[in-house]
């Protein structure tokens, strides 16, 4: 092996803290260039980093019977080098009709999913991937022309998700050559990477030959310095936003986020728009199609809004701004009802609480709390109904005389709007007796003459 690819692949290695001795990797091989170089580098390199080696390959189900001579190919290469292969066959055209998503959204989520099973079967510790400098440059351009940040200029990360590993991110094509060369390796070619349909093929096939020709020589590892120093940068900025959100926010019930935004005139700029990004994963969103205009209306938004106006993001992300803080949660309101009998438990759809409902002697009964509710037992029903508020809900607030609707409480408790739909109202019968979390009602109260209570808990559910 030229001492210069060893080398790269070695210090690459090393740098990232990719393999330690004792691991056992999986190379993901195709059948490319790309692939066969990197299962034959590592297999040299296997001795001195103490590692154990073993191959995947998945035919995604596009290229026919192209694609099932490659996962021949890649079965008798493993085979000639000693090492165990497993291969799969995937229908990605199929997955893609059924979900919506384009072939190679498709094929990169099989191909991972299976990458990632394959890891937790062998007990592996992670999959080696052929991607490399020319790989990282494409990307790049392909980032930067779709108006990425910093997060997607960053581009491909040497190590990702702390099990996918990239030895070959140094290595350019024109080495991958020579080396399959200089070594007689044959290796497989997939005719669709010259589909002029595709992005990144005309990327890899005009703009980039354009920019070495016309521009820098050496701009594939200028791209590759340009990504290395964006991604030290946006990792700088992901733990500031991270340290701000551990300090100025607070998950609350499922997918639900309070942000006090006193703190949020503090943060710079840079850090405001990856901490937009924070939130929306926070809450179980997604980021892809948060550009950078989608971000900075938000970030705009967030310094300026009106009390109660909501914002709204791609993916069902919904913001409210309160008066120091800011309420952040995921998806629409779906209205429930549980009807149960007591003493009992029940949950609280879409939520990670429950409801539970013991009897008791009053003698030994705990004091009412916002998230407990107690109850005379024989002056309330024994079938309760746990639901989302409803048009026309009222009740008598524990302590004060009269009736006042559920919409001018929540004006007085000042429960955000967001929430006010996943509030669990407790009722019996047709009477409310119970909005969980904030306050009970009037009804059933315990007297000097209870002898036995029901007591209301609001908690939540075991993580597992």
């Amino acid at each position: 092996m030229p001492a210069s690819i060893a080398h790269k692949v070695e210090a690459t290695i090393r740098r990232h803290g990719m393999i330690k001795t004792g691991d056992r990797v999986i190379a993901a091989v195709s059948g490319g260039a790309d692939s066969v170089v990197l299962l034959h580098a590592l297999h040299g390199l296997s001795g001195k980093l103490g590692m154990k080696l073993e191959v995947a390959h998945l035919d995604h189900g596009l290229r026919g019977e192209e694609g099932r001579e490659d996962a021949v190919f890649v079965a008798e290469y493993a085979a000639a080098l000693g090492l165990p292969c497993v291969a799969e066959r995937a229908d990605v055209a199929a997955y893609c009709r059924k979900t919506g998503c384009s072939i190679e959204q498709g094929a990169r989520k099989a191909r991972y999913g299976f990458l990632r099973r394959v890891l937790l079967e062998k007990d592996a510790d992670s999959v080696a991937t052929g991607h490399t400098a020319d790989d990282q440059a494409e990307t790049v351009l392909m980032r930067l022309l779709r108006g990425s940040g910093s997060s997607g200029l960053s581009a491909i990360r040497p190590v990702r998700d702390g099990w996918i590993i990239r030895p070959m991110l140094d290595v350019t094509s024109d080495e991958i050559a020579d080396y399959a060369r200089n070594h007689g390796l044959s290796f497989r070619v997939d005719h669709t990477n010259a589909d002029q349909d595709i992005l990144r093929n005309r990327i890899r096939h005009h703009l980039v030959p354009m920019l070495r020709r016309e521009y820098n020589p050496r701009i594939v590892q200028g791209l590759g310095r340009l990504a290395d120093t964006i991604r030290c940068e946006a990792e700088y900025l992901d733990a500031r936003a991270s340290a701000f959100l551990a300090d100025h926010a607070h998950a609350t019930d499922g997918n639900i986020l309070c942000m006090d935004l006193r703190a949020w005139p503090d943060a710079a700029p840079a850090v405001q728009r990856v901490l937009i990004r924070h939130l929306v994963r926070s809450v179980g969103g997604s980021e892809e199609r948060l550009n950078f205009d989608r971000v900075e209306k938000t970030r705009t938004w967030i310094g300026r809004g009106a009390v109660g106006r909501i914002h709204e993001l791609p993916g069902g992300i919904r913001m409210e701004c309160r008066r120091s803080e800011l309420v952040a949660c995921l998806g629409s309101f779906v209205p429930f009802r549980r009807d149960f009998e007591v003493p009992g438990r029940v949950e609280v759809p879409a939520s990670n609480l429950s409801i539970r409902i013991e009897e008791g002697s009053a003698t030994d009964a705990p004091a009412a709390t916002p998230k407990r509710a107690v109850f005379d037992a024989e002056a309330v029903p024994r079938q309760w109904t746990v639901r989302s508020r409803e048009p026309g809900d009222r009740m008598s607030p524990y302590g004060l005389a009269g009736h006042k609707s559920l919409k001018k409480l929540f004006n007085e408790w000042d429960v955000p709007r967001l929430l006010r739909n996943r509030i669990p109202v407790v009722t019996g019968g047709d009477r409310v007796l119970w909005v969980a979390g904030h306050r009970q009602s009037n009804e059933g109260m315990v007297t000097g003459n209870t002898r036995r209570v029901m007591v209301a808990e609001l908690m939540a559910n075991n993580p597992d």
